[in-house]
């Protein structure tokens, strides 16, 4: 930084050429209009909406410059940190802009929504740390993990507790972390606690000021003033300008000023070149520092003065000379920072484009370590002048943004250095250090480092990054070799010895992650099912890991998936072996019983019982143990004590009366406990019309009573209407006999429905069936039904009842024949899209007629929901009889579609259709329908069908259409 302002007077047509320059500089430089400070805020919605979120960032930024008490700009702002998932940034300036705008719902609701979603992940990462201290409870860092994360979510208790557990581990912690966990003491009130901790740490960190200054306000809220008001002093003696220290001793003082970073030409810097060679030569040698510290005050470079001393301060403070020295420089900083930030703001507020100003203004704020004032100026200053080309002041920027951690900021601005500057080594360096802290770019920071290492091989920063980017590949030796070379450069280097502890650090980090992989592996295995390939890995991992009581049992799990009862048993009794631990216990005794060890299993779980109480899963497999000992009534008594608590949710109620439906029915008390199982009614109406006028409506109910989960007893009664209209028929057929065309069929029949497998249902029904002036018949049916629902399904029926109910034919409602009818019929859907079906059925009547029908089809789905495909039929009957429609090698082809407009849990809709051709008559054959199947409520369901169609009798057209209505609804 430049002193021509101090010591110095300009040459009269110096000082005139400089007012010109600066009055030119005033009359062309344009002020920003409301309008182009709007402009960015609109661009950066527009980025927004685009997606573009680190560039919104960026206008936003430069739109809060100089908008700094507008909520909104903060408020966009958060949201693009929040789509960028950096929570912490979004909750800072969401509450920014509520504290602007206290009344503003919507970003109290974007708070509340950034809150929810960064607390989530917060309380996952916490888990997946419980987890690893459950595998390593040795490791520091997991206790170190949940603390922050507690902190971040402002649970101070929770905090401090985990805080405590990792100082319990680790003996090195860093100042960084106990500064994190005085915060987090002083909102619990723990100020003793604190004082301790704190006394502790500035003993082993008696050069860190941060230390000595929280030491210093526990001290005060103790009342403890002569203590902590020497804690203030040695604070303010490593750092004289350090606020918070300042505050705690109540004194306002002003800050030193330093001089140039790059000498004047005219003046003697020679013995300080020879100074600083002979120390990178021999960094030990003292003396020569000392030397170098009264030449650097000669010449006004009183901040690398101050760097130097810090560096001795660690062996000679106390000593004279050094305090002489000491004293001299913080007073020379006290009596000039201050003054000159005033100074150089006054003159850039004079005049915003002044770079040299800004220049020195952002470089004494840096000083100062007042890294947001510093960006804050910067800021404002690109904002005016977005496309400066000065790169000292471009440089001084990317290093800003990055000590106030916007790195994605300073990684943009290095980018755009290097594009303007490829060669710099500086820029390189610099960059790839950015890369590292970032992990972004690894290989760009590895081309860097090796092209300023190439240069300059003894450069400590790049040895320190390079270790350091070592350390992304795991190559702890040569991260070693890059340390060691620092070390031999620069022995006192602080960032040596935090690479080498780091190093240190990952390298037990390594070994834990290799370890832990191994489990990962067994653990993937056992996720895809193999359970018995995942033991290997286990074992393995035993083998290395210390003994922990929570993997045992998860390797009993494993042992358990696959099948080697034995040896679980083992291992869940090695894992409880060590104290009390419920889980291990609750498989050690579901181990036994799938040993068959009933005994074993009741004592087990009836100790389960008295320990955990409140526990669902030892009572219900206590009932179950009971079961398979077939003491039926303790396992009913079991199952029906859990029945009565209130907290079961569906599931568990499910689980337990599905076990309750398995235990046998023994003796009229267990059969009056469980009837009725369920009471069901069953509503149905249907109708069917042809172009020979006949026509036929049926309706009715079915009433089912459940004795049991597998036993049901029915009755049914429905009425049929038929007639016909006699001159639309032949009169030769109707001349035969008395034709009236119109009877009404009564059916009534019991039911008896047996369901012993799961998929399979089995029925019977026996009955009348009663017709105005004829004499009542029998009616009888039976079926079996097998479905595994849009997979596969197969059914057999059997019917026997008169022939007017089965033929359709208007000839048959005053002539009374009856029929036998047997169908077996299903489908079956493969995997890979194709579609099977159809029926064959067989029918014999009373008049000596018999015949068969035989349907099939086979398609393919070509869409998620469509199946199209071939259907053939076939038709024959032993002779063509006069009363009903018996064809003689009736065959037809066609093509059919069906398609689901719906496919939902509640709701079905599937319309289908077909076009086809029959050889025998020359005829076109087309059909359509519709099936709905609709759940309206939990226990009520309904069923809708509507067929309608055009074929072929006796080689003349033959349309119908038939419709059905239908409802199941289970009262009971």
């Amino acid at each position: 930084m430049t002193n021509y302002f101090i010591n110095t007077e300009f040459p009269k047509f110096k000082l005139a050429g400089l007012v010109i320059i600066f009055s030119i500089i005033s009359l062309t430089t344009i002020a920003q209009t409301p309008s182009e400070v709007r402009e960015f805020k609109n661009r950066a919605i527009e980025h927004m909406q685009a997606g573009r979120y680190g560039e919104a960032i960026d206008l936003l930024n430069k739109y809060i410059s100089t908008n700094a008490r507008e909520a909104e700009g903060y408020n966009l702002r958060a949201i693009c940190y929040e789509n960028r998932s950096q929570y912490q940034n979004a909750v800072l300036d969401f509450r920014r802009a509520i504290a602007l705008e206290p009344q503003n719902q919507e970003y109290r609701n974007n708070l509340n929504r950034v809150i929810t979603v960064w607390y989530e992940q917060l309380r996952k990462k916490i888990e997946g740390h419980h987890r690893e201290i459950a595998i390593d409870p040795n490791n520091p860092f997991n206790y170190l993990e949940i603390g922050k994360s507690y902190r971040w979510m402002e649970m101070w208790p929770e905090a401090e507790l985990w805080y405590d557990e990792y100082l319990l581990r680790d003996n090195n912690a860093s100042p960084d972390e106990i500064i994190r966990y005085t915060e987090i003491l002083a909102k619990t009130g723990s100020i003793l606690k604190g004082e301790r901790i704190l006394r502790e740490f500035v003993g082993r960190y008696p050069d860190d000021w941060r230390l000595w200054s929280r030491f210093g306000y526990f001290l005060l809220w103790l009342a403890k003033y002569n203590e902590a008001r020497q804690a203030f002093e040695t604070a303010l003696g490593f750092k004289p300008f350090f606020k918070e220290a300042q505050d705690g001793l109540d004194i306002a003082k002003s800050e030193a000023y330093v001089t140039q970073e790059d000498p004047r030409s005219f003046e003697r810097v020679y013995p300080i070149d020879r100074f600083y060679s002979i120390l990178r030569r021999n960094p030990s040698d003292d003396n020569t520092r000392f030397q170098l510290v009264e030449e650097l005050i000669k010449e006004e470079r009183v901040e690398e003065a101050y760097q130097q001393l810090q560096r001795l301060a660690a062996r000679h403070q106390g000593e004279e000379k050094f305090e002489e020295l000491w004293l001299y420089v913080t007073n020379y900083r006290d009596e000039n920072y201050r003054t000159k930030v005033e100074e150089f703001r006054a003159r850039l507020e004079n005049n915003p484009n002044d770079l040299q100003a800004l220049k020195n203004l952002a470089q004494y704020h840096e000083y100062l370590q007042e890294y947001d004032e510093a960006l804050q100026v910067l800021d404002n200053y690109f904002a005016l002048n977005p496309d400066e080309t000065d790169q000292g002041v471009r440089y001084q920027y990317a290093r800003i943004n990055a000590w106030a951690r916007y790195f994605d900021r300073a990684i943009s601005i290095m980018d755009g250095l290097l594009a303007d500057y490829p060669n710099n080594l500086d820029y390189q360096l610099f960059r790839a250090q950015l890369s590292i802290w970032t992990s972004q770019d690894i290989h760009l920071a590895r081309e860097y480092l090796e092209n300023v290492l190439s240069a300059s091989p003894n450069n400590v920063d790049a040895l320190i990054a390079m270790g350091s980017l070592m350390l992304v590949d795991n190559d702890f030796e040569a991260a070693q070799s890059y340390a060691d070379r620092a070390r031999e450069v620069d022995p006192n280097n602080n960032e040596v010895i935090k690479l080498e502890q780091n190093i240190e650090f990952q390298k037990l980090r390594y070994e834990e992650e290799l370890l832990f992989r191994i489990l990962n592996e067994g653990r993937e295995l056992v996720l895809e099912g193999d359970c018995e390939g995942a033991l290997p890995y286990y074992e393995d991992y035993l083998r290395q890991a210390e003994p922990n009581n929570i993997i045992l049992k998860e390797y009993g799990d494993v042992l358990f998936c696959a099948g080697r009862l034995e040896e679980a048993k083992d291992a869940y009794d090695q894992a409880a072996s060590s104290g009390y631990y419920y889980e291990a216990l609750l498989q050690r005794a579901k181990v036994a019983y799938a040993l068959d060890d009933t005994s074993g299993a009741i004592s087990r779980f009836k100790e389960l019982v008295v320990e955990e109480p409140y526990e669902f899963e030892p009572r219900l497999y206590l009932g179950d143990s009971y079961a398979k000992a077939k003491l039926f009534d303790n396992a009913r008594a079991q199952y029906d004590s859990l029945l009565v608590w209130d907290d079961l949710d569906s599931t568990e109620i499910a689980m337990i009366e599905l076990r309750k439906g398995y235990l046998p029915v023994t003796g009229l008390a267990a059969i009056f406990e469980t009837f009725p199982n369920y009471i069901g009614l069953a509503p149905q109406a249907s109708f069917y019309s042809d172009n020979l006028s006949f026509k036929f409506w049926t309706i009715g109910a079915r009433m089912e009573l459940g004795f049991t989960y597998w036993l049901t007893f029915g009755v049914s009664y429905f009425k049929t209407q038929m007639n016909a209209n006699a001159a639309s028929l032949n009169e030769d057929v109707i001349s035969t006999y008395n034709f009236i065309g119109d009877k009404t069929f009564t059916t009534f029949k019991g039911h008896l429905y047996l369901r012993f497998i799961d998929n399979v249902t089995i029925g019977a029904g026996f009955g009348k069936v009663n017709v105005d002036g004829f004499e009542t018949r029998d009616e009888s049916d039976a079926f079996i039904n097998f479905e595994k629902k849009d997979t596969i399904a197969l059914n057999f029926q059997y019917l026997n009842t008169d022939a007017a109910l089965v033929l359709y034919s208007p000839y048959l409602i005053d002539n009374r024949l009856y029929t036998t009818y047997y169908r077996i019929g299903g489908y079956y859907n493969h995997r890979n899209g194709f579609h099977f079906s159809g029926y064959f059925s067989y029918l014999t009547v009373t008049d000596g007629n018999e015949g068969n029908d035989l349907q099939l089809r086979i398609g393919r789905k070509f869409l998620p929901e469509v199946i199209a495909g071939y259907e053939y039929f076939y038709s024959n009957y032993k002779y063509d009889a006069d009363y009903y429609y018996s064809p003689n090698n009736f065959e037809s082809h066609s093509l059919f579609v069906d398609s689901w407009l719906e496919k939902k849990k509640h709701l079905e809709i599937k319309l289908g259709g077909k076009i086809g051709f029959v050889p025998a008559s020359n005829f076109l054959l087309l059909a359509a329908n519709l099936d709905i199947n609709y759940r309206i409520a939990e226990r009520l369901t309904m069923q809708a069908r509507l067929n309608l169609g055009s074929t072929s009798r006796d080689n003349a057209s033959y349309k119908y259409i038939q419709g059905q209505i239908s409802a199941y609804w289970t009262i009971y």
